[in-house]
Order: structure tokens, then sequence, then C-alpha cells
């Protein structure tokens, strides 16, 4: 059988399965549970970029905040998650979305598909490299926006034909409205980590032009899922 054939029949086989295995709404697992990624309805492609791990670590049994968000976000649920660094949240939202993008079939052509926004660049980079490990297997293009002038054009000739992008809030807003054909109509997932650091570092302003050019959220009637982590869940985040 084709590639394409095989690709249709896996995700048939996993969106059935994702519907199946949903667990209720608003529901956590023990945070002693104990669950291998392996268990879950991801992609051949997604496990083996999870079995070949980063650097000198392999993911195999998933963290407690990845054990209570993977399965609500592989449902295409919206997903507030309290974590802090080091808990493993990063895999919490990389998994679903490249599962979520390779579900939807899209390739480099399509553009963006996926946003990452990170307070920092340096937790920025972080981010990426783990995507790097985690989408290896995948055919999807990802990108890295942290700022610096010289780089500004060569990103401004390639950001239109990137799937994932990891960004900060600065530079991700720069490229909206400065980069022409930076098409986002059709992002199907946003993700804000470390949340309450975003708005304590003053981005709050640039937060909301940023939703403005986005697609709306579910709550708005749209198909943009939203998946946002913080330290602590205050009203304010």
């Amino acid at each position: 059988p084709s590639r394409s054939t095989v690709e249709r029949d896996e995700i048939a086989s996993l969106e059935a399965r994702i519907a199946e295995d949903a667990p209720p709404r608003g529901s956590a697992p023990p945070l002693d549970q104990r669950v291998a990624f392996g268990s879950l309805p991801l992609s051949e492609a997604t496990l083996r970029g999870l079995e070949n791990g980063h650097k000198t670590k392999k993911f195999t049994t998933m963290t407690a905040i990845q054990a209570a968000c993977i399965p609500h976000a592989l449902a295409g649920r919206d997903v507030l998650g309290a974590a802090r660094t080091g808990s493993g949240k990063t895999l919490a939202f990389l998994v679903p979305m490249v599962e979520r993008l390779y579900r939807s079939r899209f390739s480099p052509s399509d553009g963006p598909g996926g946003i990452v926004l990170s307070p920092t660049r340096e937790l920025a980079v972080q981010i990426f490299e783990v995507l790097r490990t985690v989408g290896s297997y995948h055919d999807l293009s990802a990108g890295l926006l942290v700022g610096g002038k010289s780089e500004f054009g060569l990103e401004q000739s390639r950001v239109g034909r990137t799937n994932v992008i990891v960004a900060t809030p600065g530079r991700l807003l720069q490229h909206l409205e400065q980069t022409p054909n930076f098409d986002v109509s059709e992002l199907t997932m946003l993700v804000l980590d470390e949340a309450d650091r975003i708005l304590d570092m003053g981005f709050r302003e640039q937060m909301s032009r940023i939703l403005d050019y986005l697609p709306p959220g579910r709550k708005r009637g749209g198909n943009r899922q939203t998946l946002l982590f913080s330290a602590t869940q205050t009203k304010k985040v």
C-alpha cells in the first residue's frame, strides 16, 4: 500500500481510539499513576520520536501533568494546566500538537498549524529542542522565532511555510504585523506556556494583539484549540 493509504488508515484508527478512550471532561487521573506513552492513541511516528528520547533520556512513562493533559488534548479539548518548570509539561502540549497536525494531514505548504508562546528566549529554545525530538519522524516544518535584527528577514522568507512555530510574544507579533503573506487562518492549536510569567513580564497587551490576528477559539465558535500552562492559576491568568 502507498504511504498515503497507510497514513489514512492509521489516522482513521487513531480517531476512533481517541473518541473511545477520551476521559470524562474535567477529570484527572491519580497523581501517582504510572502510564506508558505507548498506551495512548499516538501515531507510530510520534512513538518513535519519544522512544529515541532527548539527549540521554528516553520518554517512555508519562509524568503526572502529561497523564492528566494529553488524553484531554488529544480529544480536541482546551486545557488549563497547573505545572511548574521541570514537571514535564513541554511534552504535555507538544505531543498533542504534533498529533493534531498529523491527523489533519498538515504539510509545510499548508503553513502554520500550531504556535507555542513562551516568555523567554531560553525557554523557547528548550521547547524547540524537545519538538525536534518528538517530531523527528513527522513530515512537519518547525521554526524558532525569538528575536535578533539580523534574523528577521530570513525568518520572513520561511515563516509562512512553517507548521509549528515556537516564539516569544514580541517576536511573533512583529511577524504578524510586518511579514507579508504570513497567514495564520488555518491555525489549529495555540499553547501559552508559563502564562503567569508572560503576564508578569509585561506581555499582556502584546498577547491581546496577537489573539486579534489568530482564528477564534472554541468558546467563540471557532476551531482553534488552546492549551494554557501556568505555575499558578490566578484569576489574572
